[in-house]
């Protein structure tokens, strides 16, 4: 077996290298994703016969409101040339990923199941980074349906872990959590501003945790998609996150405040995961406590200047 990772200096890519060392990691500096002839290179190069495809432009709600041409047109490109290229070369199989937040921005019922992927519009916040990936579920469905493709793809909830990106205009919600935890601290301030309400509910996944499944699947599944991952029963509000937040990186000493003129984006997108656990069986995830700690130690040893 020989196994291609894109992305692999990203969150998920760093947690994969842990748990399989000797795939094949490709980042943005080997070859531009969004260029054919780059996608074409790298199949004929390393010839995988199994695909991780991780490789997407991802941001926070500033980032994905600031720049959504950005976010539909590079994302676009990849996923078809990535999905285009593997059934070219015949590789056998291939796992890509999708995200929460392209479900529905209101649903009929909740918590969202996979044949729900497509009901209805998602929230204005994302919409374009949403739209490209529900278009690499169809491209996926229709490969598999025509060529008869052993690609599938999978769902994860919001994630966050080790080299994730901290930077104040890129970072999802638990990145700049961190980050503004340690920045209040360090300049001996007593209240965390936070931007929004504070209500909105989120599901977390551990990194680690998702490359683990994802291992699995890739050795148990042959099946059609998408697949949601997740950890079962577990959906605090952004207040509750906080607090956990200051707990493990032991700064219970600060005050939150939220600053409720910012816009919150989706309410709650916390997805069913049956179907998971009907594949994988019992599963031990990392507490949100535990995975928050961890990602602050390394948050700690990097030295970050952002």
């Amino acid at each position: 077996m020989r196994l291609l990772v894109t992305g692999g200096s990203g969150l998920v890519g760093h947690a994969m290298q842990k748990i399989c060392p000797d795939a094949i990691y490709v980042s943005s500096k080997d070859y531009d994703l969004t260029k054919e002839k780059d996608v074409n290179a790298m199949f004929e190069r390393h010839k995988p016969t199994r695909v991780i495809h991780l490789a997407a432009k991802v941001g926070g709600i500033r980032d994905n409101i600031d720049h959504p041409a950005e976010f539909v047109y590079q994302n676009v490109l990849m996923n078809s040339y990535v999905v285009h290229y593997a059934y070219k070369y015949k590789v056998e199989k291939l796992i890509a990923t999708l995200s929460n937040c392209a479900y529905p921005d209101v649903a009929k019922k909740y918590p969202l199941k996979e044949e729900q992927f497509h009901d209805g519009p998602p929230a204005t916040t994302n919409f374009s980074y949403a739209y490209a990936k529900r278009t690499l579920d169809v491209q996926i469905k229709s490969y598999r349906k025509q060529h008869d493709c052993n690609f599938f793809s999978v769902i994860p909830c919001n994630m966050y872990g080790p080299y994730d990106n901290f930077d104040e205009k890129q970072s999802h919600f638990v990145a700049a959590l961190i980050r503004k935890i340690h920045k209040t601290r360090e300049n001996k301030e007593k209240t965390l501003n936070l931007l929004g309400s504070g209500k909105p509910l989120r599901q977390y996944l551990f990194s680690e945790d998702f490359a683990r499944i994802l291992i699995m699947l890739l050795d148990k599944y042959d099946g059609n998609g998408p697949i949601n991952i997740a950890p079962k029963d577990e959906n605090p509000s952004i207040a509750e996150i906080a607090k956990i937040a200051l707990k493990a990186i032991n700064a219970k000493d600060i005050n939150i405040k939220f600053d409720k003129s910012f816009p919150d984006g989706q309410f709650r997108k916390d997805i069913d995961t049956e179907k998971l656990q009907k594949i994988i069986g019992p599963f031990s995830f990392t507490t949100l406590k535990d995975g928050i700690r961890k990602t602050y130690e390394w948050y700690l040893k990097s030295n970050l200047t952002y």
